[in-house]
């Protein structure tokens, strides 16, 4: 099975408003990445949603995905991603083999063929747990793990985030090249927002 953890809880401070709400090529931001992840091939999408934003909860839902509606705000990323695994293990009982997806939110201009590709090269490579797409030599999101390694996650030191766990891993991980640039769009300013929106009009 595959499964996707989207963190929806971040403050959207240099936004200036709740910025997975916001219109996007005829969805909203939150919308365009669970349809992405769908599309794709993920067959369970959770998205991890903070007590400040309940406007995402029916977004999330109408897009297919599963939600998490947390009680209290978490302190980074990590957090919320580990809310949403435990989540997961909870409802479905993954398997070490099984795959998920590491999703941020507020990365929405990924395509739903990048997520077929990295679906492929998981199902090609059994040496690697990690595989993350490449655009002119730089790596983005989303990123797609083996369950095994959410032990390692939790594992990490708590100043350490998940990028930490990659660097420790990089024999693991897989570099997939694809023809999408935006896997590197991240959406935080609105200038951001401006530059996205023309691309996905």
């Amino acid at each position: 099975m595959t499964f996707a953890v989207v963190p929806a809880c971040g403050l959207s401070t240099r936004m200036g408003k709740p910025k997975l709400a916001l219109p996007l090529g005829g969805r909203t931001v939150i919308e365009h990445v669970v349809s992405a992840l769908r599309e794709g091939g993920v067959e369970r999408v959770l998205v991890v949603i903070g007590p400040h934003v309940p406007e995402l909860i029916p977004l999330a839902g109408a897009a297919g995905a599963e939600v998490l509606a947390l009680n209290e705000p978490t302190p980074d990323m990590r957090a919320t991603v580990e809310r949403g695994l435990s989540w997961l293990e909870g409802r479905y009982t993954p398997k070490a083999s099984d795959w998920w997806f590491l999703a941020p939110a507020d990365h929405p201009a990924f395509s739903s063929e990048v997520v077929g590709q990295l679906l492929t090269a998981a199902e090609t490579h059994a040496d690697c747990s990690v595989v993350v797409p490449v655009h002119e030599g730089r790596r983005g999101h989303p990123v797609l793990l083996r369950w095994s390694c959410v032990a390692g996650i939790r594992a990490l030191p708590a100043d350490q985030g998940i990028n930490s766990f990659l660097r420790l891993n990089a024999a693991e991980v897989r570099e997939v090249p694809v023809n999408d640039p935006g896997i590197h769009a991240n959406l935080d300013t609105p200038e951001d927002y401006a530059r996205i929106s023309e691309r996905e009009a």
